[in-house]
């Protein structure tokens, strides 16, 4: 093959333009279709968001008789109860000329396109598995080939994470490979991508480049920021025999990039949980060096243990986040060990090293999960501070209301008696009224009408004397018996 063209941004030097035979693209799109204690909408929304992406592919791949593939791509319906591996497509509607017997790939063309596209579930995930190439019958194609190859595809939203591979065969040893890597992504990204981004690796006897960009994962929040990784690969094959071999290794590649993708995105949610768990160890921290200038109630006292099980809740599920990475570490392992088997080579070191990454991310949870632990016991502790206080709080409330229920009963009692006594001396007094206004008048008195007024006045004081009496003797004998009581 001819020296590559650098582009003339980069080298202003002016050579035939690289071309590769079969230029070939593999996505492997990953979606989670569930996770732990997922409520039924946030599966619909997943499936929807997938779905979406299915489409937005579709739009651009026809049948063989040019028949737009959105037109008859669907998905089966959604059931409780999948298989660990099958495909969700449906192929009902599907036409014949895109079948095959025993396959679950879609088989599209468009000009000189083949495509072979497949929407499938893996166990808690889906999978939309693409492949775009250009056979070798119609001879080398330029690298800026890829930009129609991957049409739509690198502005996919992203959830759980994406991986290309740009593959082709080089007919004889380029002179710089890694700008032709580079040319072969900016090509697909549509945007410059400088060859010092990338990282060199080589599989196969041949070279493997690797590119890596984050993006924010399509549904997470502003308070959980969680971060996909699109992987990009550049694979330049040395010849025919290399991209055959190579045919063994794309079908592991399903699982295990899925591993890959899945350790990276559960480390982001776990740096997301360890920045709330954080501001929660620290708020719970400030209280309870605060406690003694609080004002605390029952409502404190509700509150605290909703934000104790809001804590452990968090804590638990950073837990799960170590587990799930520990477990994909040990699929990714077997996965690379199974590459190894079956291509007698081992995986991309950017592939084999990440082991290391991943054993690393489960210790950096690990520590965050000792650190915060103790949040638990603080809430414990606050709590039962919190509960002592506001019992001796509303002991002394409950004590202050007795003493006011005790003063408004006295005042009844009194405000009572004084009724009782007006009551009693109403007679007394309206006789002696009359007496003495007979008397202002020049009207003398008889003497029965003296007697019975003296009669009246005993009687009242009498009465009012032994009310007195039996008031204080009943009280006295009642609040002995309440004493004892308590």
């Amino acid at each position: 093959m001819s020296p590559t063209q650098t582009s003339a941004q980069t080298s202003g030097q002016t050579s035939a333009p690289i071309k590769l035979l079969s230029p070939t693209l593999h996505l492997y799109h990953y979606v989670l279709r569930k996770s732990i204690n997922d409520r039924p909408e946030k599966l619909e929304e997943r499936r929807k968001f997938f779905r979406d992406n299915l489409h937005r592919l579709a739009e651009h791949l026809t049948s063989s008789s040019g028949q737009k593939a959105a037109d008859f791509i669907q998905l089966v319906p959604l059931a409780p109860d999948l298989p660990p591996f099958d495909s969700v497509l449906d192929l009902s509607s599907v036409p014949a000329e895109c079948k095959k017997p025993g396959s679950d790939r879609l088989y599209l063309e468009t000009g000189t396109i083949r495509s072979r596209l497949a929407a499938r579930h893996l166990h808690d995930t889906y999978l939309l598995r693409l492949t775009r190439y250009v056979p070798a019958i119609h001879q080398e194609q330029s690298l800026l080939f890829f930009a129609n190859l991957g049409e739509h595809i690198s502005k996919l939203d992203l959830e759980l994470g994406q991986t290309v591979i740009l593959a082709g065969v080089v007919s004889s040893a380029p002179s710089d490979p890694d700008e032709i890597a580079a040319d072969c992504l900016t090509s697909y990204f549509g945007q410059a991508i400088a060859p010092d981004r990338l990282t060199r690796n080589e599989f196969l006897g041949s070279l493997f480049y690797i590119y890596d960009e984050t993006a924010r994962a399509k549904n997470s929040s502003d308070e959980y920021p969680v971060e996909s990784l699109h992987l990009a690969c550049v694979f330049l094959y040395q010849d025919q025999q290399t991209e055959q071999r190579a045919d063994a290794a794309y079908r592991i590649f399903q699982e295990l990039l899925l591993a890959y993708h899945k350790i990276n995105y559960f480390y982001s949610q776990s740096l997301a949980l360890k920045k709330l768990l954080g501001k929660h160890y620290e708020a719970i921290e400030r209280l309870s060096e605060e406690y003694a200038g609080q004002k605390w109630d029952r409502e404190a006292l509700k509150k605290l243990p909703q934000d104790s099980l809001e804590y452990y809740k968090k804590l638990s599920f950073l837990e799960d986040q170590a587990k799930s990475i520990d477990v994909n570490l040990k699929n990714y392992q077997s996965l690379l060990a199974e590459i190894e088997a079956e291509t007698g080579e081992a995986a991309p070191q950017f592939l084999t090293d990440f082991q290391k990454t991943s054993r690393f991310y489960v210790e950096q949870i690990e520590s965050s999960i000792g650190f915060l632990s103790p949040g638990l016991q603080l809430f414990d502790k606050l709590m039962l501070s919190v509960q002592t206080q506001a019992s001796l709080d509303e002991a002394a409330l409950e004590k202050d209301r007795e003493r006011r229920e005790a003063k408004l009963g006295q005042l009844l009692t009194f405000t009572g008696a004084a009724i009782a006594v007006g009551q009693i001396a109403n007679q007394p007094i309206a006789s002696t009224v009359e007496v003495v206004a007979g008397h202002i008048y020049k009207e003398k008195p008889e003497p029965s009408s003296l007697s019975s007024l003296s009669i009246l006045w005993f009687g009242a004081l009498l009465t009012i004397a032994v009310s007195l009496g039996l008031g204080i003797a009943s009280g006295l004998l009642i609040y002995r018996w309440f004493v004892k009581r308590k």
